[in-house]
């Protein structure tokens, strides 16, 4: 009866294991789908994300964009994940220090035939059986304070990287609307530049027609008014590009109408609050920022350059077991 059991729970397992194993292609002209793909993409479909929505009828400003850039950006929520996940690897590095207790139960039953006088009797016998055990590392020489430090070190390492994200996302922001109300202030002056020469050259007409002045004349207001076009084509092109890069920045399409808030809408300042002094201090304080993610990056390097050491470092740990095994007869 025991060897009918084991030999049912192994074609089982083999079963099992034949499922969810990894299978070949069915024909070369066709790609291989696994047996998840269609879970993934299940999923996949159900993720909703949160859509950023523009109001047209609204003129956004640099703090308000900077917000939003900083709210919708996949590259700030992929720096937050990693963050996150760095910070559970250090959670799992300090776990060491904590015992550790394992627990397996066990029950099985045998049935077996005695044979007493003359005849056979059926012998059934049960067995539980509890297995506890404790491991706890009392002193391994440094091993595990190293792995933890290391582990600090690389979460202090991805939460500086989550904060210049941020600086990074900040400065394409910044730099993509500085551009673009460049560009929009170019396009303004191309347009009355092209309206001028446009007036140049029907002036120079009328006075070709009237016998007051000559073809070269004409022809030069021509090229000029041509010129004026085409500089005014490439500040399109120009303020079209900072639309662009705006848009990347903020996380959506480029081809999403953005307002920004014009020129003339912006408070220029009568006085300069900073001077040299704390512009330097501003200066100093990004390279101190820089050295400090180097310092992280070389204090990571040396705890982990120390948890590997050779040499064959040995420990000292406490391991208890406890069994309690019972039976029943009948």
């Amino acid at each position: 009866m025991r060897w009918v059991l084991r030999t049912i729970l192994l074609i089982s397992l083999q079963s099992a294991g034949l499922a969810l194993a990894q299978r070949a292609p069915v024909s070369p002209d066709h790609p291989w789908h696994g047996l998840g793909e269609a879970r993934i993409e299940a999923d996949a479909r159900n993720l909703t994300e949160p859509k950023l929505n523009f109001d047209p009828a609204k003129n956004y400003s640099l703090p308000e964009l900077i917000d939003l850039a900083e709210s919708h950006n996949p590259e700030t929520r992929v720096a937050w994940e990693r963050a996150r996940a760095q910070a559970a690897a250090w959670g799992v590095a300090r776990s060491e220090l904590y015992p550790t207790v394992a627990a397996a139960a066990l029950a099985g039953v045998d049935r077996d035939q005695v044979y007493l006088a003359d005849r056979f009797f059926r012998q059934t016998i049960g067995d539980f059986q509890v297995v506890l055990n404790l491991n706890y590392t009392i002193f391994d020489f440094g091993a595990r304070a190293g792995r933890i430090n290391a582990a600090k070190a690389e979460s202090l390492a991805t939460n500086f990287a989550f904060n210049d994200t941020h600086r990074d996302v900040i400065y394409r922001v910044e730099q993509a609307y500085y551009q673009l109300l460049n560009a929009s202030g170019q396009e303004d002056a191309a347009r009355a530049n092209l309206s001028n020469a446009q007036a140049v050259q029907q002036a120079a007409e009328e006075r070709l027609n009237h016998g007051l002045a000559t073809l070269p004349d004409v022809l030069e207001a021509r090229s000029a008014t041509a010129q004026a076009e085409y500089e005014l084509q490439a500040v399109l092109g120009a303020e079209e590009i900072a639309y662009g890069n705006l848009a990347t920045a903020l996380g959506t399409t480029p081809q999403t109408a953005i307002r920004v808030q014009p020129l003339r809408e912006l408070a220029i300042p009568s006085t300069i609050d900073d001077n040299v002094n704390s512009g330097l201090l501003s200066l100093t304080e990004f390279h101190r920022y820089s050295n400090r993610a180097v310092a992280v990056r070389v204090a990571t390097a040396v705890s982990v350059g120390t948890n590997s050491r050779p040499g064959g470092w040995h420990g000292l740990w406490l391991e208890l077991d406890g069994v309690r095994r019972q039976g029943a007869k009948k």
